[in-house]
């Protein structure tokens, strides 16, 4: 089975380094996996992931480690993978965490099914590879899982020993292996696609990692929300944490006035009335924060179109470029070709 669904490159941003520590040397590696001697683990280049998965398991035999995939995951960095990543954390709850994640996905990889599911107060979050053979994709399969349950944990403040990571493949270790490296019970050989099942509560308690992964140039710190949190009286403030839920419910694309004004513990027309004065609007905030993102993700990172719009919580690309007409006179492409040639 030859699964050709495009990965970005990034996703193996910790590999070389990993390498490193271990002897291994890449280039022989990357030769076997037919990737190019001088194939750059950041920005946007993207591969075959059946040569992805091809590199990973020739790793795993070089380095003599077959668990090698939780620990490439111990050294991911979620800055790294693009919108994917900051949106893995955007979410004000590990519920809205998860959905921002599917609606991100496909600037990551395609062939990608994500599925939440709750039954029985427990829930279980799945990720499947489209055409992928679950042997040919051990390695990145125990990483995706391990990437994701430390993610799922730290949002959520537990531990991870109250958890079960479902692997589709036949372990390649002894199963202490990996349950000491995880601290969680590991089902191997469980059908299709990764399963971590957890209690369905999990899913709406706080984002305690909230503000703390987010795009270039939206580093605001994470702040609690309310009138009674002393923001509602002070100008800067409340414009700062509206643009942090904007942009927290752009990844998940549900940007909304109501929901906004349900995070901030007041009614949506008393919100408009305090935008109102500030000589504002709700839509005329969100309007301005995409400007201003769209203008550094343009200039500043290698996401495509697609992605950008995805990011800003548009619907289709079109609407983005539509929009990016209106406020610039051209198109995003043109004004990122632009920016290359000055930058």
């Amino acid at each position: 089975m030859w699964d050709g669904n495009p990965v970005r490159l990034a996703l193996l941003h910790m590999l070389p380094g990993i390498a490193e520590e271990r002897g291994v040397a890449l280039a022989p590696l990357l030769a076997q996996a037919g990737l190019a001697a001088d194939a750059r683990f950041a920005g946007g280049d993207l591969v075959a992931r059946a040569k992805l998965c091809a590199l990973l398991r020739q790793f795993a035999r070089r380095s003599a480690e077959p668990a090698i995939g939780l620990d490439l995951a111990a050294a991911a960095d979620p800055l790294r993978l693009g919108a994917a990543g900051w949106a893995l954390f955007s979410g004000r709850t590990l519920r809205e965490c998860l959905i921002a994640l599917a609606r991100q996905m496909p600037d990551l990889q395609g062939g990608v099914a994500l599925r939440l599911e709750e039954r029985h107060g427990m829930a279980a979050w799945r990720h499947s590879l489209t055409d992928s053979d679950p042997e040919h994709a051990r390695v990145l399969n125990d990483g995706v899982a391990a990437f994701m349950l430390r993610a799922i944990t730290q949002i959520a403040g537990v531990d991870p020993e109250q958890t079960v990571v479902h692997l589709p493949h036949r372990r390649a270790a002894p199963v202490h292996v990996y349950e000491t490296k995880l601290g969680a019970r590991v089902i191997f050989g469980s059908g299709d696609g990764i399963a971590l099942t957890f209690d369905a509560a999990w899913l709406d308690r706080p984002n305690l990692l909230f503000g703390a992964t987010t795009p270039p140039g939206d580093r605001l710190e994470a702040a609690a929300a309310g009138p009674a949190a002393g923001i509602w009286d002070n100008d800067a403030a409340l414009l700062a944490v509206i643009h942090r839920l904007v942009a927290s419910a752009a990844m998940s694309g549900s940007l909304s006035l109501i929901d906004t004004a349900c995070s901030l513990g007041v009614a949506p027309r008393t919100l408009q009335r305090r935008l109102a004065g500030l000589d504002t609007s709700f839509e005329m905030e969100v309007d301005g924060w995409r400007h201003a993102q769209a203008r550094l993700h343009l200039a500043g990172d290698v996401l495509p179109i697609g992605s950008v719009a995805r990011a800003l919580g548009y619907g289709h690309a079109s609407h983005f470029i539509r929009a990016f007409r209106r406020w610039e006179g051209r198109t995003p492409l043109a004004y990122r070709r632009a920016a290359a040639i000055d930058g």
